[in-house]
């Protein structure tokens, strides 16, 4: 019976952590918009409370103060972007690396608006002038993905004939950089169709990188 009772706690243990794994999700998601709304300085935890609907004792139950929180916003908000390693290994493997690259694009619009709000903190975090070791850290993760699959993805197609020669590095930065831009244009001109630029971006970089524009480049010089 005992062996029993111990069983059935467990069971129930695990089938509460999706649930709390969700509501700390829920958390950590409402704290990114109203930081990024009213910026850190302004954002209480009071208020990050009650846009989650919860009590503020709650958040302080799990994070000390207001700068631990915004850390894990921000830790949350990185690790969503980045929380597809193993769909990355399997792309990476398959016989197209223009999949991979297709792959971050579709990342990029599926959380348009969680890439945003973590932009727009990473700005006024860098504008701040504080430094925190941890969240230095957590910006130089994201980029450092960013730009290592992108990285990887354009030196398997030249390998493999698919894409011209190019300077990978400067390319993936390229791409880096316009992404964000794309990104933080998203929250200060809403009316714009971001959608279309990005399949604009896409686009252009497919053409910089097809073995054809190379033979267009050499007839237009000549």
């Amino acid at each position: 019976m005992r062996a029993e009772a111990k069983s059935t706690k467990r069971k129930i243990q695990l089938a509460g952590r999706p649930m709390r794994r969700m509501r700390m999700d829920d958390m950590l998601s409402n704290a990114l918009r109203l930081f990024a709304e009213v910026g850190y300085a302004n954002a209480t935890v009071k208020s990050i409370a009650a846009a989650a609907d919860i009590n503020p004792a709650l958040l302080y139950y799990y994070y000390d103060n207001k700068e631990s929180l915004f850390i894990a916003a921000l830790r949350n908000a990185i690790n969503a972007a980045l929380d597809t390693h193993d769909g990355f290994d399997i792309i990476e493997r398959s016989v197209d690396p223009a999949a991979l690259i297709r792959y971050w694009f579709e990342k990029n619009r599926s959380l348009m608006t969680p890439l945003g709000q973590m932009l727009k903190l990473m700005i006024e975090y860098r504008a701040s002038g504080n430094r925190i070791a941890s969240v230095d850290r957590l910006i130089d993760k994201f980029y450092d993905a960013e730009l290592s699959l992108l990285s990887r993805a354009i030196r398997r197609g030249i390998k493999s004939g698919q894409f011209r020669r190019v300077d990978v590095e400067r390319t993936a930065q390229f791409v880096s950089t316009h992404l964000d831009g794309l990104v933080i244009s998203a929250v200060l001109r809403p009316a714009q169709d971001v959608a279309r630029s990005l399949d604009h971006l896409e686009m252009v970089l497919f053409r910089h990188l097809s073995p054809d524009s190379l033979s267009q480049d050499v007839e237009a010089a000549a």
